[in-house]
């Protein structure tokens, strides 16, 4: 099995080079899919850990599984996709992830490679179909076969782990942000703009989003950097990702004063302390209104 944390400070390195590390499995009927690395903490053998039944109102939920000493909640992908479920001893391992500080597994029929692939490679086709963000092509058997990227975020909302984000904005928004400056963000993710969006508006903020990271390089570059208070940005984005965009301001004396907050479901140590490394000023897990609020107010306001 691949060393994960060698393939994720590969892939936190990898924005200098332009390229996502993927890891690419089977699900049932052999369909080809795959997660950001990034968003991995261990590929784990199904047979070594014990699984246990939970009342659940979803099929996606397949049960508990204990990994290292903690419970996580195991979601079948193949319910999930629409696809037909194998029975449970014929998926051979868990992708052990964790998004927006949560643990979650995802049962795979097997693991297939890790792949480098550009921005230019990945084509993002969220506005078509929800579960997925990217797809592009690997190698298997000397042949280019699909390869589909799942869209974790969507899945999140799906198994009820965030919503659309109003209830939160109503109670942790308690007080427009008063501020002229203009406030920047990038999120590739519909779920999570539109959270975004309903925080700036609740908040009374001047702002804009864009759905990739080199749009929001271009705009960054178009005006007046003392006009920008804050810039809020993905990571995992087309294009251009957030470490581009965090390392373009930081890297750049005409820009590097302005505040910049990650907000990400790639929560896991290796990503945080590579933006920490770069000089982002905040870090916090896509759709925690609450931290995106505090956040804001005091790099906006002070």
């Amino acid at each position: 099995m691949s060393d994960i944390n060698s393939s994720v400070e590969q892939m936190t390195q990898g924005h200098k080079r332009n390229v996502q590390q993927l890891a690419v499995f089977y699900t049932s009927h052999n369909n080809i899919y795959a997660i950001n690395i990034a968003k991995v903490k261990a590929f784990v053998i199904k047979e070594e850990v014990t699984i246990n039944d939970t009342p659940s109102d979803s099929n996606i939920i397949a049960g508990i599984a204990t990994i290292r000493g903690e419970p996580v909640t195991l979601v079948n992908l193949d319910a999930w996709l629409g696809q037909q479920k194998m029975q449970i001893d014929e998926y051979k391992l868990i992708i052990y992830c964790e998004f927006n500080h949560k643990k979650v597994g995802f049962l795979i029929k097997d693991m297939l490679d890790i792949v480098e692939k550009t921005t230019e490679e990945l084509r993002h086709t969220e506005e078509t179909n929800s579960k997925i963000t990217y797809t592009t092509y690997v190698r298997v058997n000397d042949k280019d076969e699909l390869c589909t990227v799942f869209n974790a975020e969507q899945l999140l909302k799906d198994i009820g782990w965030t919503g659309d984000g109003q209830d939160e904005v109503n109670k942790y928004v308690d007080a427009p942000l008063s501020s002229e400056k203009l406030v920047l963000a990038a999120e590739d993710s519909g779920v999570a703009r539109e959270v975004l969006r309903k925080f700036f508006q609740k908040a009374k903020l001047n702002f804009e989003i864009y759905n990739n990271g080199a749009l929001l390089l271009q705009r960054i570059q178009e005006v007046d950097p003392n006009s920008i208070g804050l810039i809020i940005t993905d990571i995992e984005m087309p294009e251009a990702d957030g470490f581009q965009v965090a390392s373009f301001i930081k890297d750049n004396s005409s820009h590097n004063f302005i505040p910049v907050i990650v907000n990400s479901s790639m929560t896991t140590d290796a990503v945080k302390n590579k933006m920490k490394d770069i000089g982002v000023d905040g870090f916090i897990g896509k759709t925690d209104v609450q931290a995106l609020y505090e956040a804001t107010k005091k790099f906006l306001l002070s």
